[in-house]
């Protein structure tokens, strides 16, 4: 799949991960070199991937392609990518892209929906998480409705669509989730489950930071959150 971030440093190389150690600390992000394995010198590196809006300083002077906004924790070691610093993005060609929406429900008090996911589930169990599922409906939000109504019984005239953002990036063992969130207004609805979670809590959103959560789930919220600006740290998706 491809992960847009933003162009630093023109040019477009091929090569495998490698999170940077000893010789190479000082640079963030992660290492793009000719063949898997941690780089031991910094000219075995041919390019880099950074979590920043803007050249770190530790890269001033390297010649090679360097990608940013994409978060670090997206790659693994020995996998195979193209980084092309000239259009910002950077591609893992057997990593595959899984699109899933993510509502959050807020009531007056500002207190949000978190559900408990079960064991019956295929991924995440008993991680806390907001209103998810995989992306089937024509529109992401079309899915975030329906998925409000399954998993909770709430339906979908009671909820006001609040916000919504841009795809954040999440990764799992083997994919990428490309995570479309939400945040929908209601009032203070009797919530029923179904066969996917175990419990639910309405919990201040403060709360994220202290719960074993699914991946990213507070980067999705800072992004629909009240007062929030368009989250553009990682981007759209293109497979």
């Amino acid at each position: 799949m491809r992960l847009i971030g933003r162009a630093l440093r023109p040019g477009q190389v091929s090569g495998t991960v490698a999170h940077p150690v000893t010789a190479t600390r000082a640079s963030p992000g992660i290492a793009i070199v000719p063949e898997s394995g941690a780089a031991q010198r910094r000219s075995e590196i041919i390019g880099w991937v950074v979590e920043g809006e803007a050249l770190p300083e530790g890269l001033v002077g390297f010649e090679g392609p360097v990608v940013g906004q994409l978060d670090s924790d997206l790659f693994r070691d020995g996998e195979t990518v193209t980084v092309d610093g000239t259009s910002g993005w950077a591609e893992l060609p057997t990593v595959r892209a899984t699109p899933v929406v993510t509502a959050f429900l807020e009531r007056p008090d500002g207190r949000i929906l978190l559900l408990r996911r079960s064991e019956q589930v295929g991924s995440f169990r008993g991680a806390w998480a907001a209103v998810s599922g995989y992306l089937e409906d024509p529109t992401p939000e079309a899915q975030a409705r329906r998925e409000v109504f399954e998993e909770t019984g709430i339906p979908a005239e009671s909820c006001r669509l609040a916000a919504s953002a841009e795809p954040i990036y999440a990764r799992g063992t083997d994919r990428i989730f490309v995570v479309h969130p939400f945040r929908f207004e209601v009032s203070d609805p009797p919530v029923r489950l179904d066969w996917e979670h175990t419990e639910f809590e309405w919990v201040p959103p403060g709360d994220l930071s202290r719960r074993s959560t699914v991946p990213k789930l507070d980067r999705a919220w800072a992004a629909v959150a009240p007062g929030s600006k368009p989250d553009r740290r990682n981007g759209r998706s293109t497979q």
